[in-house]
């Protein structure tokens, strides 16, 4: 004997609402035998086994070795199946039978109106769709461009499906309550009025067709059309949650970060009052969504005050840091930021510098060599690049991002908004006349040459 026959009749008792002490009773036995059956530390006699098997209507093999919990979950849920085909085939029926029972006025109507109901919802799947497809392109365009294509597609696809089981939902609903409810009254009342049930025909003398008829119980099949849209929109609302909790943790961390600032005074203190809040209305935000996946009940009396709270929290914040911001300094060009460099280059029958950001300003000298003067970040390296044809660039490559991240906060904490151009400025060139000479020239012939081209170009279009 098995372990199955303790659960066994631990579910019979249960389901008959029987105790230990009302079923060892019934079996001239203690209750401490019915405990211990149940616990399977010990197991009846066969004269007992027949009298459960008698009483509960149970053969021997379910009852030892059978798995009743799981034999009546396969039934039940036999019988739902069975049930949700039976009502399919029972729509199926009724709208045969309501179509065969019309005049033929009554079946154009019908069928205009179904026509015009099904336009109206492709239309507005339509037009949600491609207000969609351009906001989810737009969404992903971040990505690198086959992961975006595929994501893009994918969230397309199941708005499609969610967009077409919401319309076939709407559109049966509505046949339903318009017509085959007031079919299924209609034959109730003749069957009342006469014995004889004569042939129904739905002319526009009969009373007004009904609406809404809350007595009348769904089909079963629609609720699973119900349920298969609840589980798309769950996966849409699980899909969002993974940006969001990533927002949360980067508005928390900001929250660690904006103390960097903390001598900026009133801007500071507005700048914790939106992180805060901003912050507790994402989090009503995903408790929302969690609570709707896991369907659980929101305290909504507590979430709404929270909202409104932080909203007057974040409105007062952003004045704090308008307040704030005032008192800053716009600094365009700090001179602690800059530092002088020399560059040196050998001058060639094709040396120019080609670099329309950048003003140079040539000075005559004794030179042989050509000899650059600038400004520039500290914080940065300034390279010559010198492209076939194309004349000599300045490259920039900058450093050091933790210091000039200090250093920038250090402005701010002394109210200095300052900006860290990576360009260089105030370009020098010395060479001797000889040379300055075949630069420009050199230049000059290159910006011909460009001129020729683009016209060439524009002539063959």
């Amino acid at each position: 004997m098995n372990n199955h026959f303790s659960e066994n009749l631990k579910k019979i008792r249960k389901d008959h609402h029987l105790s230990q002490e009302q079923l060892a009773d019934f079996l001239n036995v203690s209750r401490q035998a019915i405990s211990k059956w149940e616990s399977s530390t010990a197991y009846p006699e066969m004269d007992k086994i027949l009298a459960l098997c008698e009483k509960f209507h149970l053969s021997m093999d379910d009852l030892l070795q059978s798995d009743l919990k799981e034999k009546n979950d396969l039934e039940e849920m036999k019988k739902k199946r069975s049930k949700a085909i039976a009502d399919f085939l029972m729509f199926l029926t009724d709208t045969v039978n309501l179509f065969c029972n019309m005049n033929v006025k009554s079946k154009l109507k019908c069928l205009f109106e179904q026509g015009v109901i099904a336009s109206l919802l492709l239309l507005f799947s339509f037009l949600f769709l491609s207000l969609m497809k351009s906001l989810l392109f737009t969404a992903f365009s971040f990505l690198p461009t086959n992961i975006s294509f595929v994501l893009s597609n994918l969230f397309f696809s199941l708005l499609v499906f969610f967009c077409f089981v919401l319309s076939l939902i709407i559109f049966i609903h509505v046949f339903k309550t318009r017509y085959l409810d007031y079919y299924h009254q209609v034959q109730v009342e003749k069957e009342e009025d006469v014995k004889e049930s004569p042939k129904i025909e739905i002319k526009e003398k009969d009373p007004k067709i009904i609406i809404r008829d809350p007595k009348h119980s769904e089909y079963r099949f629609v609720n699973g059309l119900f349920k298969i849209l609840l589980f798309v929109v769950k996966f849409f609302a699980l899909c969002l949650l993974l940006p969001l909790c990533f927002l949360l943790v980067f508005l928390l961390l900001l929250f660690v970060l904006s103390f960097l600032v903390a001598k900026t005074g009133i801007f500071f203190f507005g700048l914790l009052c939106t992180i805060l809040s901003s912050s507790v209305v994402l989090l009503l935000l995903i408790l929302l969504l969690l609570n709707f996946v896991a369907n659980r009940k929101n305290n909504k009396k507590k979430m709404i005050w929270t909202f409104l709270v932080s909203i007057i929290i974040f409105g007062m914040g952003c004045g704090f840091l308008f307040v704030g911001f005032l008192q800053f300094e716009v600094v365009e060009k700090e001179e602690s930021l800059l530092k002088k460099g020399t560059l040196e280059l050998e001058m060639t029958e094709d040396t120019f510098f080609h670099d329309p950001s950048i003003s140079i300003q040539y000075v005559e000298s004794n030179n042989d060599k050509i000899v650059i003067e600038y400004q520039g970040n500290k914080y940065c390296k300034v390279e010559t690049k010198k492209e076939a044809s194309h004349g000599i660039y300045f490259l920039t490559r900058c450093s050091d991002p933790i210091k000039q991240t200090r250093e920038w906060l250090q402005f701010l904490n002394e109210k200095k908004i300052v900006t860290m151009d990576h360009e260089i400025k105030n370009v020098v060139v010395f060479a001797s006349p000889e040379n300055i000479q075949k630069m420009k020239e050199n230049e000059e012939r290159y910006r011909q040459k460009e001129q020729e081209y683009y016209e060439s170009f524009y002539k063959k279009e």
